[in-house]
């Protein structure tokens, strides 16, 4: 049940929410709803991946319409590998954190014009803060150990590009939560907060995109290639929309 939920709403989210949210017009019914709808599947995706993860502890090969899946992305075996398990819960953990944050930017900008400051949203700062610490230990041990072909021959066959890849994932995330926390704590509101809300949303689509080859193709050059095309369609689609909204903006006040 929780792996259909989960596959489902994955589908949900990255297929149809996320590119109605985009296109709709910013503010309107559509936009706010399939928006709520892109954050409430996150929230299957997250429960069931960490119900799945726990189950991957067993040694489990998971079926997924007819097609048996090993549990982790760096053996063949089928043998339970803990890095693996603890990486893709964080991963699982990061996204859902960009898409909550993301959601929850207008309610904070909102609070914030009356001087509030919801603890809730440093409190879950803090833990991505963890959550990035995590992934990067856990991803970087997983490609020390990983064979030629695997991750380290993902990209150019250096381990050096690897690291740097983590180093900047993991930078990404952790000023991301940073800032969010900062202005928690430091009381001082951005003034685009439009922005932060494009740039949450557009990067957890992203990690939904590489989310199906990096489950669903067999970890290598050919997995990481398709997840690496996935997340850049997704960047590329994204910015011109932001882009497309913030000459909307910048024009609304001349034709008022």
């Amino acid at each position: 049940m929780f792996l259909t939920a989960h596959v489902l709403a994955g589908i949900v989210a990255a297929f149809i929410a996320f590119p109605v949210a985009a296109l709709a017009r910013k503010g309107g019914v559509l936009h706010r709803w399939s928006g709520l709808t892109f954050v409430g599947c996150f929230f299957f995706i997250c429960v069931g991946g960490y119900l799945l993860e726990f189950e991957n502890l067993t040694g489990t090969v998971v079926d997924v319409f007819g097609l048996e899946l090993n549990i982790s992305p760096y053996r063949e075996d089928g043998s339970v590998d803990v890095l693996a398990v603890i990486n893709t819960a964080m991963v699982n953990s990061m996204a859902f954190y960009l898409a909550v944050s993301g959601w929850r930017v207008w309610a904070r900008a909102r609070a914030a014009d009356r001087g509030v400051f919801p603890k809730f949203d440093s409190i879950i700062a803090v833990l991505e803060i963890a959550a990035g610490f995590l992934f990067a230990v856990t991803l970087w041990r997983a490609v020390d150990q990983s064979d030629p072909e695997g991750l380290s021959g993902v990209l150019s066959g250096s381990l050096e590009l690897s690291h740097l890849i983590i180093i900047a994932a993991t930078l990404y995330v952790m000023v991301d939560a940073g800032y969010d926390l900062y202005i928690g704590l430091a009381r001082r509101p951005p003034k685009t907060w439009w922005i932060i809300h494009a740039r949450k949303m557009i990067t957890a689509e992203m990690g939904l995109a590489a989310a199906f080859p990096y489950r669903c193709v067999p970890f290598g050059t050919t997995g990481g290639i398709l997840m690496l095309v996935a997340m850049t369609i997704v960047l590329v689609f994204g910015i011109a929309i932001a882009r497309r909204f913030a000459i909307q903006s910048a024009s609304a006040p001349a034709s008022t």
